[in-house]
């Protein structure tokens, strides 16, 4: 702990001797000021007061008059319940009194005086409704519900102000100090706090003062779940393309040989073994199929997704955490209106776009929309996590104490505990790095009756299959008979070639 002392001597140089000091005391720390006078000047320790409070943001200063009937201290109690930011003397009994006796705490409670905050509407962190009466009561969501504890912990009431400007959620923070919205506003000191969802960077803790991080949310990437593959698929998917075109080949030698030369006994016996096992595999493969009932596979990182053509889509608060990540340089555009908007965009997407956004985003959207969770699919692998932290003007001292309450609620887990408001059970339970993604749990009864309506649709199918190839068997053997006729010339040339 270190303690700064200030000699005041005469009042015409304290716009000069005074200040010149000052500045290069670090903030918040403990000050002493000796003032050098016969009698205490009020009007001069009154100024002393509001420079140290509005200037420096700092209360933790004593100005210590020594007399002949020994020294006298005076302090500021800036919250009382009779005022608010005062900045009057008063003096301290410092007889026999340690360091915290003559710097008390002086923010614990501060006798309903009220704050400005600014806050932005950002679900599931923060929801205002401006039109409500009392401003405590307008508030909800994770932030919203810490926001009042803290208050109420405090005895502060709020004055609620809108980000600028009005519907910017949060801001841009560069490390040359440009800020917009709200971060532009702290740093020019037209608010004491604000809370919502706001990033723990370097940039906003090199200009603004912050608590240590309270919270963390881990973006990820949620994409389209892929569909099954329909009947027709699987009776074609269960061999490579290679088999295939083995299979074709073989039965275009057999039927160019056996059309003009009769193969041996052997080797035609080997033929009907060697089709006798292609039509075991291909069975057991369809077997397998139906009774898995696999869906078509997608990437399980985040390099397979852009080795496979992704895009990705996110909001306009969540694009400046791309901004840190050179994989989404150039892939990334924003979606118009709240992070948890981005996934009714998702679902008009093509199927190769993913939205980059935050778990806490996917479980407040399926607060609403529960029967989007099986058509939304995580990939495998997290992107990022993020820390939150609240933010004050620089140098001010409530950034101490609060930080203090976040970090006992914390540890209490208070903040998981409001967390249970989202639907963290409607959340995707399959990801991309899973062996048989968007593959459910059923009873055996459903498992039954599903299996059963599998293998009818597998046998209706074939049956169609089957029929078609009847159709065109029966259409050639049609075409075959008018090229009999002598005006279908053309027809039987091209039959006779054939």
């Amino acid at each position: 702990m270190y303690i700064y002392i200030l000699i005041y001597i005469y009042k015409f140089i304290f716009h000069f001797f005074f200040r010149a000091i000052a500045e290069g005391v670090d903030r918040n720390v403990l000050c002493i000021i000796v003032l050098l006078t016969c009698q205490p000047q009020r009007p001069i320790m009154t100024r002393i007061f509001t420079y140290f409070m509005q200037q420096r943001y700092n209360i933790n200063v004593v100005i210590l008059v020594p007399g002949v009937h020994g020294v006298r201290a005076f302090n500021v109690r800036p919250y009382t319940a009779s005022s608010c930011t005062s900045v009057e003397p008063v003096e301290t009994d410092i007889k026999d009194g340690d360091v915290w006796d003559v710097f008390p705490s002086r923010l614990k409670n501060l006798h309903g005086c009220p704050l400005s905050v600014i806050v932005w509407d950002i679900p599931p962190y923060m929801r205002v409704n401006w039109q409500s009466s009392d401003p405590m009561d307008g508030l909800a969501g994770l932030d919203g519900l810490l926001l009042r504890i803290v208050a109420r912990k405090m005895n502060f009431t709020l004055k609620l102000m809108a980000n600028e400007p009005n519907g910017l959620i949060g801001g841009s923070s560069y490390i040359n100090g440009t800020f917009t919205g709200a971060y532009k506003m702290l740093r020019e000191r037209r608010a004491n706090i604000t809370i919502g969802c706001a990033a723990c960077t370097p940039e906003r803790s090199t200009y603004l003062e912050s608590t240590s991080p309270y919270s963390q949310m881990a973006y990820i990437i949620v994409m389209r779940a892929r569909s099954g593959y329909s009947i027709y698929e699987v009776m074609l998917f269960p061999f490579e393309k290679g088999t295939w075109l083995v299979v074709s080949t073989v039965l275009g030698l057999h039927w160019l040989v056996g059309s003009r030369w009769r193969m041996p006994s052997p080797i035609l016996a080997g033929w009907m073994l060697w089709i006798f096992v292609i039509r075991a595999s291909y069975e057991a493969s369809v077997f397998n199929y139906i009774h898995n009932s696999p869906v078509k596979p997608s990437p399980r990182t985040l390099e397979q997704a852009l080795n496979g053509g992704f895009r990705f889509i996110t909001d306009h608060a969540t694009y400046r955490m791309t901004l840190q990540i050179p994989s989404f340089q150039g892939k990334t555009s924003i979606s118009a209106g709240q992070p948890v908007d981005v996934f009714d965009a998702l679902l008009k997407a093509p199927w190769k776009t993913g939205a980059f956004t935050s778990r806490a985003f996917l479980a407040a959207h399926l607060v609403g929309h529960r029967h989007h969770r099986n058509q939304l699919l995580i990939l495998g692998e997290k992107i990022i996590d993020n820390m939150l932290c609240v933010y004050f003007p620089q140098g001010s001292y409530f950034a101490w104490e609060i930080n203090n309450l976040l970090f006992n609620m914390r540890s209490f887990g208070i903040f998981q505990h409001h967390s249970q408001i989202l639907a963290w059970n409607s959340m995707p339970t399959t990801t991309t790095d899973t062996d048989t993604p968007g593959k459910s749990i059923h009873s055996s009864k459903e498992s039954a009756a599903r299996g059963f309506a599998e293998s009818m649709s597998f046998v209706l199918a074939a049956l169609n299959c089957l029929m078609g190839a009847l159709c065109f068997s029966i259409a050639v053997f049609g075409l075959e008979l008018l090229s009999r006729r002598r005006r279908w010339t053309g027809l039987a040339w091209l039959f006779e070639r054939v």
